[in-house]
């Protein structure tokens, strides 16, 4: 316990005189220039699905986009198709909302009883993951990439509830700044240059400190976060990468884990062979993490954050959304049943620089190879 305060003392001294003077070498000098230590670190501030929306919602492209219109049989809606209420009709709670409710739990394959509509459209965010261009893949809004895996964006980006402006998305913004389960932070070390490098280290970690905001409502950079390594373990994963004309590229893909929580309940989201694609604008960081989901864990991870009441509003069905899950996996087959288990997919990431405090005793072992890893067969893409 006394090691502890020791720590803890030190970390809100140090967040005291940086919060308070700045930090030396932080703020000056070109981007080519290495960073003090060698090393720069970032805060999520923002994190959600890259779901592509056209600007048009009325024109060609927006029609492709949802062909079919966007899902309107949410929980309710399809609660109140399979049991409708004429005059004098009761139903038992076992046959109806519990029964309901165990198919959510336990979810099947089996077909859908209620139209499922995907996306149709051709562009989307997102990463080549398999560095192959296949007729299932997308191409970035600007035309530039080739063969985006995003199979995940096909599944949902006709849900309302992972649109712009939809509670869910509002919720995971404001989850991820006001619960501190969630903090996220990543380092990158042996960094000489922020404009060009060949070879850098990109690790995560469970941040302790709160994100603060500054007069202005903006995430204040160069604050502090203490590094978890007492709780944080399962979120130490560590990548190489490399930076190009500003902009980090990941070049040996690792798994990644992160904390989840909203109000209630708290989830471990995984990704395997995740990538970054992120462009160091000064003091702030953001763009894509691609990958591929592990659908069991994705799944539960959502109904565990979110319960039927709070799904219902973006008229999501999450029955409805496992089997289209499974039905457009596309990567780690089950060496036994050869079924993908997992779907390609991307996150929108956004960070603000951070004052990095690691405990005075290292975490042993890590971060060689990452932290535990899922029970999924190896291999990912097709």
């Amino acid at each position: 316990m006394k090691a502890h305060r020791s720590i803890l003392q030190k970390a809100s001294l140090a967040s005291a005189v940086i919060v308070g003077f700045g930090v030396a070498g932080t703020t000056a000098g070109a981007n080519d220039a290495a960073p003090p230590g060698r090393s720069v670190a970032y805060a999520w501030t923002e994190r959600h699905e890259a779901v592509y929306e056209s600007k048009d919602k009325d024109g060609k492209e927006a029609r492709l986009e949802c062909p079919n219109g966007l899902n309107d049989n949410g929980i309710r809606e399809q609660m109140a198709a399979l049991f409708p209420e004429p005059a004098g009709k009761n139903y038992k709670l076992v046959d109806a909302h519990l029964a309901r409710e165990a198919e959510i739990w336990f979810p099947n394959t089996e077909a859908d009883k209620f139209p499922f509509h995907e996306v149709g459209g051709t562009t989307a965010y997102g990463l080549n993951l398999d560095g192959k261009v296949k007729p299932s893949d997308f191409t970035s809004p600007d035309g530039q990439v080739k063969g985006i895996d995003n199979q995940f964006y096909r599944a949902v980006g006709c849900i309302p509830s992972y649109r712009e402006g939809s509670s869910q998305r509002l919720f995971y913004t404001q989850y991820l700044e006001s619960r501190p389960f969630n903090r996220t932070v990543m380092e990158l070390t042996d960094v000489d240059s922020l404009e060009n490098d060949d070879d850098v280290t990109v690790t995560t970690y469970r941040g302790l400190h709160p994100l603060v905001r500054d007069a202005q409502g903006e995430f204040q950079a160069d604050t502090t976060q203490l590094v978890d390594t007492a709780w944080g373990r399962d979120f130490v994963w560590a990548s190489k990468a490399k930076i190009v004309n500003g902009v980090l590229i990941t070049t040996k893909p690792n798994d990644l884990a992160w904390p989840n929580e909203n109000h209630t309940n708290a989830s471990i989201d995984r990704m395997r062979e995740v990538r970054f694609e992120m462009k160091l604008a000064g003091e702030k960081i953001e763009g894509l993490m691609g990958g591929y989901f592990d659908i069991e864990n994705t799944y539960h991870a959502l109904i565990r954050r979110f319960d039927s009441h709070q799904i219902s509003y973006g008229k999501l069905a999450a029955g409805s959304l496992y089997k289209v899950l499974h039905r457009l996996a596309d990567g780690y087959p089950d060496p036994v049943t050869g079924k993908n288990t997992a779907i390609s997919g991307a996150l929108r990431v956004y960070g603000v620089r951070v004052h990095l405090i690691h405990p005075e005793k290292e975490v042993a072992d890590a971060p060689q190879t990452g932290g535990p890893r899922p029970t999924q067969a190896a291999g990912g893409g097709e």
